[in-house]
């Protein structure tokens, strides 16, 4: 298709002819544009013709365009975090912040690799899977097929403001799979809300709106896009773990949101005090088990929360126990109605519920073995498909290879690493990201790699809880290396040091210290008075405190229970100095008459005299009776499968 570029629309890319205002769309050509974005008709990377700007958040900005080599529309991505970077009216090209280099680099680096992972989910029907990437303007831009359609909240007023859940149980299911698949792949979205959900053709449903995690929560270096009802408790603060239940928070209240026409409550308002109605007492046509399903995927506390959406799914089209068949009246139960039917024609044939249900299970096992396949296949080593393939917008750009620095060099030639080789020695140098601060300077220093690697840009880790972070994919390509540190500037357990600086260039497998506070080394000794060694010994495990097990002979306390401290309850004790508390146990005859629950902790068998419980690595301690086992150090657990962490400090 040849089009006449003077004669399309900004607004809807369609051919207005010489009117001012589009008879299609109603865009006046005349309105003023905001200067921080690309004006209509900026062409980039000699293919792409920019329209109208139709949405921004703290990450990027969405504008309708025009592929002038395929003859189709698009949508265009820009990264463009705008607390970090700005542009003037005349130009093009974004100026970053001279203080601010290395988060716009970090962050990008984050962007890239998300939309090179959803590129490769262009199998997925009910995403928009990136068709093209490149680098030009100081920033990355990302195409995407343009979609025809209405989002769900339009949708929803065109339809009196809620569904039914037999509309909602036909019309969802893609969703419910989709999202499934791409947690497999480790991608969390964080803004299930009307707006992301396009309602196409036929009712055909698909899930828009991915960005990073920054860009999800606040009290973040981005400005952040919080859909209120929508998000999560845990996206109101950094330091909180997010995860795949997150997403089912975000679906619960969108199901809340279609069954009663009703937003639920903020998050936050619901913390301070929770009276959040059922969805069934807002609409009694709502199923019963239905409503208690998305009451449980809007729990406050995640523990609590269900967990995944496979788990949600699975609770939601399970049949409620009141609709099971009840036993005969002799007691025992009645014949599977699927091998009665075989006996009895007449007899009742499994629900269409049941069915439906079983279907959809069987489907989505195949998708995701099927999807899990061709992500596997489609690593950094092998991005033969992604080169090869080609899309409604031509020839698809060979993402799976693209780093940040491609996206912002265009002239950088490309080899199988991604890397400009030096032909003289074989040798790989990075070609860095040469972003000009908003004063003029420059930030280009050269790294080189080996030949053959894949190059990343080191994120901000400062600040984060480490039990966050070593459970995420921040640090999935590095050796890390704990530095536990006393401090009193920073909680336990948060990062507040890493050896590899924020927006630094590193290759898979580099080791990275991270500094992580052990809290104060001045610990407030805790009262024993009335408590038995095990609940004492947890106590002071929960706090870091290190100490010895003795015993003592006496008659004023119940066996088992402390009878004194080295220290009196209230005195200070130095952690940092590797100082221990002696506890004393009474020995004797005297038992409760009275049944007292504990909580059992592990305590290390290979001695009856002596044992430590500690969180913290503790120095070595003599004892007289006889050599203490070795501490607990419960950092130092890994579940199966999970990368060791070697540990460093002085304890």
């Amino acid at each position: 298709m040849t089009a006449d570029l003077d004669r399309l629309c900004m607004g809807c890319m369609e051919e207005k002819g010489n009117e001012d205002i589009c008879p299609f769309c109603g865009y006046d050509s005349s309105v003023p544009v905001i200067p921080s974005y690309l004006p209509p008709r900026t062409m980039l990377h000699s293919r792409y013709l920019v329209g109208k700007l139709l949405r921004y958040n703290g990450e990027s900005a969405e504008y309708i365009g025009f592929d002038t080599q395929a003859g189709v529309k698009v949508t265009i991505k820009e990264y463009m975090p705008d607390t970090l970077c700005s542009r003037t009216k005349d130009s093009p090209v974004l100026s970053v912040r001279s203080n601010s280099v290395a988060q716009y680099k970090a962050f990008m680096s984050e962007f890239v690799e998300l939309n090179k992972t959803l590129a490769k989910m262009r199998t997925l029907s009910h995403i928009n899977p990136p068709t093209d990437m490149f680098g030009e303007n100081n920033t990355g831009y990302v195409i995407f097929k343009y979609i025809e359609g209405i989002n769900l909240s339009k949708y929803l007023k065109e339809n009196a403001g809620e569904l039914s859940w037999d509309t909602v149980r036909e019309m969802f299911p893609p969703i419910f799979t989709t999202l499934s698949l791409i947690h497999n792949a480790g991608v969390i979205h964080r803004g299930i809300a009307p707006e992301n959900i396009i309602v196409g053709k036929d009712n055909d449903l698909k899930l828009i709106g991915f960005c990073i995690s920054d860009a999800r929560t606040a009290n973040t270096e981005l400005s952040s896009e919080i859909y209120s009802g929508y998000a999560a408790p845990e996206q109101y603060s950094s330091s909180n773990w997010q995860g795949t239940w997150t997403d089912v928070y975000g679906l619960s209240a969108l199901l809340y949101r279609m069954l009663t026409g009703t937003t639920p409550t903020n998050a936050m308002e619901r913390t301070a005090n929770d009276t959040l109605p059922e969805p069934r007492s807002l609409n009694s046509n709502i199923p019963p088990n239905i409503s208690k399903v998305i009451m449980g995927g809007l729990e406050l506390s995640r523990d609590m929360r269900i967990q995944t959406i496979t788990e949600f799914v699975t609770q939601l089209f399970e049949e409620p126990e009141w609709n099971r068949r009840q036993p005969d009246d002799d007691g025992d139960e009645e014949e599977d109605p699927v091998r009665r039917s075989s006996q009895k024609a007449k007899k009742k044939q499994p629900s269409r519920h049941k069915v439906f249900w079983i279907a959809l299970v069987s489907a989505a096992v195949l998708m995701m073995g099927l999807m899990t396949f061709l992500i596997t296949s489609l690593d950094d080593h092998s991005d033969s498909m992604l080169v090869n393939m080609t899309t409604t917008t031509g020839v698809l750009s060979d993402i799976s290879d693209m780093t940040t620095d491609d996206m912002t060099q265009s002239d950088i030639s490309e080899s199988d690493t991604g890397l400009t080789l030096d032909e003289a020695d074989g040798s790989a140098s990075l070609p860095t990201l040469a972003v000009t601060g908003s004063e003029g300077e420059s930030d280009a220093a050269q790294t080189s790699v080996k030949s053959g690697s894949t190059v990343y840009v080191m994120n901000d880790l400062v600040g984060k809880s480490y039990d966050t972070v070593k459970n995420s994919a921040i640090i999935e390509n590095l050796t890390i290396v704990c530095d536990y540190v006393y401090t009193n500037d920073y909680e336990k357990g948060t990062i507040f040091a890493q050896s590899i600086a924020k927006g630094e260039n590193y290759a898979k497998g580099d080791e990275c210290v991270l500094s992580i506070s052990m809290g104060s080394g001045q610990i407030e000794i805790p009262d024993f008075t009335g408590l038995n060694k095990r609940d004492y010994f947890e106590l002071l495990g929960s706090l870091g405190i290190k100490y010895e097990e003795k015993y003592s002979e006496t008659e004023s306390v119940l066996n088992d229970y402390v009878a004194w401290i080295s220290k009196d309850p209230g005195e200070i004790i130095d952690l940092e100095a590797g100082e221990v508390l002696e506890v004393y146990v009474a020995v004797n005859d005297l038992h409760e008459t009275t049944t007292v629950t504990t909580t059992v902790v592990t305590i290390p068998t290979e001695t009856t005299t002596t044992a430590f419980v500690t969180t913290v690595p503790p120095a070595p301690v003599t004892v007289t009776t006889q050599e203490a086992p070795p501490p607990y150090v419960p950092w130092e657990d890994t579940e199966p499968g999970e990368t060791q962490i070697t540990m460093r400090g002085d304890y």
